[in-house]
């Protein structure tokens, strides 16, 4: 990582508070059927440029434990649970090891039929997806979200993201050994490129996972939010950025090959908020005559994973595209 954007970003986060009462742990409702139980960690020990996870909660198991057992989660119809933190929830630092552990058990043998976590890539270890696999047990269907955000090492040092790519690889490997879904991050409206080339890097990342990483990873398409006290605000504070417009991702998803339509879904398109974040972010532009559509065009997108459907919804909705993205 870059020591200077480190350093800075170290320094912003530490401007960032949570409204007294703020539970260490909450089940946020995604979309469809799918939720995430959502810890209130400390924040993630990495420094990328668009990111804020910096809090001031040292999770213990005695400190979650009680909030945890609050949440009835067999009173809600759950597809596919998310497990998160402010940055890693396998990063020991985060989530202490006992923790993990416990909230393995709570979530076990639930009839859930996905259950996904998301991490960095360096906190994965094969001890940790040995408990995850005894306790969750070998039918379990179980996926890791991964941030990598772009194929592109130069694209990389942008967002201040320390990559390894061939550990990285290494990783996606041993979980493959253990049967573990990948769902791989990958993020729209790098600073300092045009739009064409951010789409551009978008494909090319979307290509080098499908074709170097095991066969069925899927990708998640995140367009930019830019969030209170990270570089990317500073950087649209003073002059050098701005905030990518929601046509822009519509246009990334129009230029997608067909082959790939069934391959990916997308995430923080503009409408999403949790007790972390809510009043800090900025969404994707759009314009008050174009916001709904788009807004539900991406539910449909998100919600229907046939590729004919998807192309079709695709090709209406960019040649119908708004006068405010022309």
């Amino acid at each position: 990582m870059n020591e200077y954007l480190t350093r800075e970003i170290w320094k912003m986060r530490k401007n960032i508070s949570t409204e007294p009462g703020t539970p260490t742990v909450s089940l946020v409702k995604i979309e469809n059927k799918t939720y995430q139980l959502l810890f209130m960690s400390c924040g993630c020990e990495n420094a990328c440029t668009f990111c804020s996870y910096g809090f001031d909660y040292h999770l213990t198991l005695e400190m979650v434990k009680p909030e945890l057992e609050k949440l009835k989660l067999e009173e809600f119809d759950i597809v596919e649970l998310e497990l998160e933190a402010n940055g890693s929830f396998l990063s020991e630092r985060e989530i202490p090891y006992d923790l993990f552990l416990e909230v393995l058990y709570y979530v076990s043998h639930r009839n859930i039929p996905i259950i996904t976590i998301e991490t960095h890539y360096n906190t994965i270890t094969e001890k940790k997806i040995q408990d995850i696999r005894r306790i969750l047990g070998e039918e379990q269907e179980i996926h890791f979200e991964l941030g990598f955000e772009s194929a592109n090492e130069d694209v990389r040092a942008i967002y201040n993201k320390d990559i390894d790519l061939n550990q990285y690889l290494e990783v996606t490997k041993l979980c493959e050994r253990y049967g573990i879904g990948l769902e791989i991050n990958v993020l729209l409206g790098a600073p300092f490129l045009t739009r064409k080339e951010q789409i551009q890097d978008c494909l090319d990342s979307l290509k080098f996972i499908y074709e170097e990483m095991p066969k069925g990873t899927h990708a998640i398409l995140f367009p930019i939010n830019i969030k209170n006290n990270t570089m990317l605000k500073h950087w649209q504070d003073i002059g050098i950025y701005d905030q990518i417009s929601s046509w822009e991702f519509v246009e990334l998803l129009h230029e997608i090959p067909e082959k790939y339509l069934d391959s990916f879904t997308i995430a923080w398109w503009g409408t999403r908020e949790n007790a972390f974040t809510k009043g800090i972010i900025q969404h994707p532009k759009t314009c008050n005559k174009c916001r709904n559509r788009l807004m539900n065009f991406y539910v449909n997108f998100y919600c229907n994973w046939n590729p004919s459907y998807r192309k079709a919804i695709l090709d209406e909705i960019w040649a119908t595209r708004c006068d405010c993205d022309k």
